[in-house]
């Protein structure tokens, strides 16, 4: 089974494909969140915006 597949939604398993560790970005991307919350426990950087 595809990593995306063990996601509960498509959006979630594309941004942390996104945002894995590359050779252009050793340290891997940030996921811009406007519920950062949601990201807890995930190993992805979060960049958390309020509105």
């Amino acid at each position: 089974m595809p990593a995306v597949g063990r996601q509960e939604r498509w959006a979630a398993a594309h941004s942390r494909y996104a945002a894995r560790p590359a050779p252009d970005r050793a340290g891997g991307a940030s996921v811009a969140a406007t519920a950062p919350r949601r990201w807890v426990g995930e190993p992805v950087r979060v960049l958390g915006f309020t509105f």
